[in-house]
C-alpha cells in the first residue's frame, strides 16, 4: 500500500533524515541486527487496545518493513535515528505522507531494527512495529447540538471499516439549567435510550461510551445519574432523537482498514 513515502513518527518528520518507508530488494543488501529488545506490552485501560467492537486480539498486530535513505547514513545519524525509532515504552503516532492517507494515523511502537548495508555502507533499517489496533485512525467527526428542551433529530453516518459491529462515540454536554439529557437511536431494531437525570445547571459531563468512563466538571459520582445505556452507532445511517437544555457535542471516531 505504501511505497517510498515519507512519514512522521512521534512528531518527527522522516524527511529530516532523508528516510522513506519503501520496498527494498537487492543482492547487494545485507541486514545486520542492531538489537531486538523484549517489549512487554499489556492492554491499557483503554478498551480499544487490542479490542475492537467485541473482537479481542491476543497480542498487538505486528508488521515488518524497510526504512531507507538514498544517501549513506553516518554513525552519528544512525544512533540518533535508532534512539528516535526503537526502544520506546509506549505507542506513538505514525502517519504516512501520501495524499489519500494524510488524514489517517496508526499508533505503534518499533520493537526491533536491523541495519541495511549497501556495498558496505548503512542506507537504512529493517524495523518491526507493533500496533495498538488493526485499524488506522481517521479524523473524528464532531456534531454539535444546541437544545432548549425540545427533541431534535440528528443524523450521523458511521462509515468506518467495521460493517458488522458498532462504534462508540464520546458525548459531552453542558447544561443551561438543571434537567435531563436523552439520546435515542431510532435506527436500531432494539432501541435503548441513553439518559442522564438531574444534571446540574452549568455542569459539563463527558461520557466515553467505549471505555465506559464518565467525567464531570463538578466531580463526584455521576454514574448514579446515568441509566447505563451506553450510546453506540451501527454501520451506516443513525437517526438520533436528542433532548436537552444546553449544548452537546458528539465525537464519532473513524476507523479505516489500510494495509501496508
Amino acid at each position: 500500500m505504501f511505497n517510498a513515502t515519507y512519514f512522521t513518527y512521534d512528531g518527527v518528520y522522516s524527511g529530516a533524515y532523508n528516510l522513506k518507508i519503501a520496498s527494498f530488494d537487492s543482492e547487494t543488501v545485507e541486514d545486520t541486527a542492531v538489537f531486538a529488545p523484549t517489549l512487554n506490552i499489556t492492554k491499557s485501560a483503554r478498551a480499544r487496545r487490542f479490542l475492537h467492537n467485541g473482537i479481542e486480539y491476543d497480542d498487538a498486530p505486528e508488521y515488518t518493513f524497510s526504512i531507507i535513505s538514498q544517501e549513506a547514513i553516518s554513525d552519528a545519524q544512525r544512533r540518533e535515528i535508532l534512539t528516535w525509532l526503537v526502544g520506546r515504552n509506549d505507542f506513538k503516532k505514525l502517519q504516512m505522507h501520501q495524499p489519500e492517507f494524510e488524514d489517517y494515523y496508526y499508533n505503534c511502537v518499533f520493537t526491533s531494527a536491523d541495519l541495511i548495508y549497501v556495498r558496505g555502507r548503512c542506507h537504512g533499517f529493517t524495523v518491526t512495529a507493533k500496533f495498538d489496533s488493526i485499524f488506522a485512525y481517521g479524523r473524528p467527526k464532531k456534531i454539535t447540538v444546541t437544545g432548549s428542551g425540545t427533541t431534535q433529530t440528528v443524523k450521523i453516518v458511521n462509515n468506518s471499516d467495521i460493517p458488522d459491529d458498532y462504534i462508540y462515540p464520546i458525548v459531552t454536554f453542558t447544561m443551561t439549567e438543571e434537567g435531563n439529557v436523552t439520546i435515542l437511536n431510532t435506527s436500531e431494531v432494539v432501541q435503548a435510550e441513553f439518559k442522564f437525570t438531574g444534571v446540574r445547571n452549568t455542569e459539563t459531563i463527558t461520557v466515553d461510551n467505549e471505555l465506559k468512563i464518565i467525567e464531570s466538571t463538578i466531580g463526584g459520582d455521576r454514574l448514579s445519574l446515568f441509566n447505563k445505556n451506553w450510546l453506540r452507532l451501527q454501520h451506516g445511517v443513525n437517526v438520533l432523537q436528542v433532548t436537552l437544555k444546553g449544548t452537546m457535542t458528539i465525537t464519532v471516531p473513524t476507523y479505516a482498514m489500510i494495509g501496508f
